[in-house]
């Protein structure tokens, strides 16, 4: 029979560790699956006739997610004031206008100068590991912290020189305490 409501509650090691594998897989799997879901979405982009928005928006997200090749600095086309990045800029609205896609224009840009240019690191390879490796940090530091806190809040309790009580209470135990009320009630 226990008496409190939360006092003793019990975890296995093993229960423990699953439970923290099963959560770096779950968080290692939605990382692929948004990647994945990234792939296809930029694939199955149909072209539609863009106005001058829809243009400027496709321009800003190129100008933002490729560097420069001009040799200075490693600057986005967008922050690089040299002239390369100005006629960089000026191919790209003329591409934008004829009709290709952002995804056409950037592949293209990065088979002639490569993918070093590309400011955003695509999630994919081992790449991937450098998306999933903060979330996995983050649940390992987690497991750590709950592991030395639950140490240290047991090892609290049984070094105040205060012995814990025994909360079990034997099944003979209670029927006397029974009788005795049982008895108790019947005097009075």
């Amino acid at each position: 029979m226990k008496t409190g409501r939360f006092e003793h509650i019990t975890t296995s090691n093993e229960f423990i560790f699953f439970t923290f594998v099963s959560i770096v897989l779950f968080i290692a799997c939605s990382f692929i699956f948004m990647g994945c879901e990234q792939t296809v979405e930029a694939e199955t982009k149909i072209l539609e006739p863009k106005d001058d928005t829809t243009i400027e928006a496709e321009l800003e997200e190129l100008l933002t997610t490729v560097y420069c090749y001009c040799g200075c600095e490693r600057e986005t086309i967008k922050v690089c004031v040299c002239d390369t990045a100005v006629m960089i800029e000026k191919d790209f609205r003329d591409r934008l206008l004829a009709g290709q896609t952002v995804e056409q224009i950037r592949t293209n840009y990065l088979d002639r100068f490569g993918p070093q240019f590309y400011a955003v690191m695509p999630a994919e390879g081992i790449n991937l590991l450098a998306y999933i490796m903060p979330a996995v940090i983050l649940v390992l530091i987690g497991g750590i912290a709950f592991v030395v806190l639950r140490r240290f809040s047991q090892q609290a309790v049984t070094s105040d020189g205060v012995e814990e009580p025994n909360q079990q209470v034997s099944d003979t135990t209670v029927k006397q305490v029974e009788a005795e009320l049982e008895r108790y009630k019947q005097q009075n």
